[in-house]
């Protein structure tokens, strides 16, 4: 029995430690993710191949195990999966890994009468374990089950493909300056409003200083009030119209400016790249919402 405790404690003593990757072994996990984002499984599984035999991180042998997998060779990944739950048998993703070993793992044909008796009853040291000689292979799930995160201290899991909207989060474009750029635009169609009404005031103004002159607005001919009274009228009126919608207009164009001007401060001001971090480092990164 003392024995078995020394040897049990020199196996879990040759575990490979709880530390950070490498820089190597980070290159060559970076590498092995972007080979399989690309569709090929078999430079991934050399890049995690040889980041594995770097440290003999066991968070390589998931990977390893899904390259495998894509690439059409399911009985080594069933290896791999094993090879995994026996350097890192409290892993936090076991029951995930399990699944997928029943997965790959064929059925076993029902016996032609009779039960097994290795299946019915126990061994020496209890009931046999699944994968371990004697015992039925587990069910087969009904779904895929996503990929868990190795366990604290390993690499990082990296998606194959980049989240939604990513390409969106890089164009440059913000509530706030999208909100300048409209503000801005509206400006110069009310200044070039409001210019449009000015000149048709001036030339109101034309026609009064005319018709107040009692000559005819095309011939220069003098005229008698009278038959000028209702044109004077009609005159003034279109005129205090007219100037009245360029100032209007110019309050307008003053007031977009000036909210263009404010939001194109607060592009400046408030906007910048997120930080990287990851956790609770996360929550410092502050973005504004409608």
């Amino acid at each position: 029995m003392h024995a078995l405790a020394l040897l049990a404690a020199l196996v879990a003593l040759a575990g490979p430690p709880d530390r950070p990757p490498s820089p190597d072994e980070q290159r060559l996990f970076d590498e092995g993710t972007r080979a399989l984002a690309s569709g090929d499984a078999a430079a991934a599984e050399k890049a995690w191949q040889a980041g594995y035999a770097l440290g003999h991180d066991p968070a390589f042998l998931v990977h390893i195990g899904e390259a495998q997998e894509k690439a059409g060779a399911p009985t080594q990944a069933a290896a791999t999966y094993r090879r995994y739950l026996q350097q890192v048998p409290d892993a936090s993703d076991r029951a995930e890994i399990e699944q997928r070993l029943a997965r790959l793992t064929p059925a076993a044909p029902a016996p032609a009468s009779g039960p097994t008796p290795a299946a019915e009853s126990p061994g020496e040291f209890g009931a046999a374990a699944p994968g371990m000689a004697g015992a039925p292979p587990p069910a087969a799930p009904a779904i895929t089950v996503p990929a868990a995160a190795p366990p604290p201290g390993t690499l990082p899991r990296t998606d194959a493909e980049p989240p939604p909207g990513a390409s969106e989060e890089g164009s440059g474009w913000n509530h706030y300056n999208v909100t300048a750029v409209v503000a801005t635009a509206l400006t110069v169609a009310l200044l070039g409003t409001a210019g449009f009404y000015a000149a048709a005031a001036g030339s109101n103004k034309d026609n009064i200083d005319r018709l107040v002159l009692f000559h005819d607005p095309a011939t220069g001919a003098p005229l008698p009030y009278s038959s000028v009274a209702a044109q004077y009228g009609q005159a003034m009126a279109d005129g205090r119209r007219d100037d009245r919608n360029a100032k209007v207009a110019l309050v307008g164009a003053a007031a977009t400016a000036a909210v263009a001007t404010l939001f194109y401060i607060l592009d400046a001001a408030l906007t910048h790249e997120p930080p990287a971090a990851t956790g609770l480092a996360t929550v410092g990164g502050w973005a504004w919402r409608w």
